[in-house]
């Protein structure tokens, strides 16, 4: 068991970062569970200004110096996508562990990378899928847990902006982010929903990806802004999938950045042979002999899922206890990803593993 104020630093100090992820360290800090010791980021004014928000960090342009010249217990990596890997692997070889942000890596072979080195190092590793963390994930777990679902067999989730693509950082730019909106929602809507379903291992995967709107000069945009060149949009904005799993269980998935529909989507259902569970409306959906039934919660906190992620993860390091989302569900996330991709490419279902 850990002792004393736990050493953490933070490599990456973006928006992600700024707005998820110290605020809940900085917090901790302020508990005396935690120092935060470094921030680092390469844009000067970024790294400098975050960490003269904590009691005691210092500024580092370099996560190799400054994982050089410190200790750490805990590593949070909010870097942008390509550098996941590195990074994490660099914080554990330095004897930390180690959060990052969702997705896990850019590709399989990262992933696998990066849990080797988990596991050499006898460090804990989890990726940051915060909605798993959320209330109302949470009832939805006990309610599929408790049994009321009875046999989970199919389940589909949606995530669709009418017009939303980021027009900030490096999201639109394939050797940055390794994708669009499958890679930046597309994640945390597939990795909640698998959970939900008890995690089954999936064995194959049809998708398609489009790029119908990010590259347009005439791009309507709403509140996102588009100050990217649209000639360097070479990611897609729209994905569709059909996801199979061992046991005959199935999965379908939408998400875009852009599409022509009325309004914002972002809905979720998990079926049972005895029971269902959704997201919009939130609730458990059955039946009997006579009857159809609702059930739904009038209140349930809304207390933000990074918050109880960084939590967790803290509390994971300090008593060495077994972190919720484990790395190896999140390789599981990037095959089926990779997956998608290479069936729109071949235009064929792809066998995973």
């Amino acid at each position: 068991m850990a002792k004393g104020k736990l050493r953490v630093g933070l490599i990456g100090s973006g928006d992600i970062a700024r707005t998820q992820h110290l605020p809940y360290w900085r917090e901790l800090e302020a508990e005396g569970r935690v120092q935060i010791v470094a921030v680092c980021d390469l844009i000067k004014e970024r790294r400098e200004t975050q960490a003269s928000l904590c009691a005691n960090a210092k500024p580092y342009a370099d996560y190799a110096k400054m994982l050089s010249d410190q200790d750490f217990d805990i590593i949070d990596v909010c870097t942008q996508n390509r550098f996941h890997a590195p990074a994490s692997i660099a914080g554990l070889k330095a004897g930390a562990h180690v959060l990052c942000e969702k997705p896990m890596a850019m590709s399989v072979k990262e992933c696998q990378a990066m849990i080797k080195e988990a596991k050499s190092a006898k460090k804990k590793l989890m990726v940051a899928q915060h909605m798993r963390f959320e209330e109302r994930a949470q009832k939805l777990k006990e309610v599929i847990e408790s049994g009321k679902c009875g046999e989970i067999y199919t389940a589909e989730t949606k995530w669709l902006r009418r017009r939303g693509i980021p027009g900030w950082g490096k999201f639109h730019i394939k050797k940055e982010s390794q994708g669009g909106p499958l890679i930046d929602i597309g994640v945390h809507m597939m990795d909640l929903c698998i959970w939900l379903m008890g995690c089954p291992k999936p064995t194959a995967v049809s998708g398609k990806v489009y790029c119908k709107f990010g590259d347009r000069k005439d791009l309507f945009n709403a509140d996102w802004g588009t100050p990217y060149p649209p000639a360097e949009f070479d990611v897609e904005d729209y994905a569709t999938a059909l996801v199979r799993f061992e046991k005959g269980i199935t999965m379908q998935m939408q998400v875009s950045w852009a599409a022509n529909i009325n309004a914002e989507i972002e809905d979720m259902r998990i079926l049972g042979d005895k029971g269902g569970v959704g997201i919009n409306p939130l609730g458990f959906f059955s039946s009997d002999q006579s009857t159809l039934t609702s059930a739904t919660w009038d209140w349930m906190s809304k207390e933000d899922g990074h918050r109880r992620e960084i939590h967790h993860f803290l509390e994971c390091v300090e008593k060495d206890k077994p972190v919720m989302v484990q790395p190896e569900q999140s390789l599981r996330i990037q095959q089926i990803i990779d997956g998608i991709y290479e069936s729109s490419k071949k235009n064929k279902e792809i066998v995973i593993g």
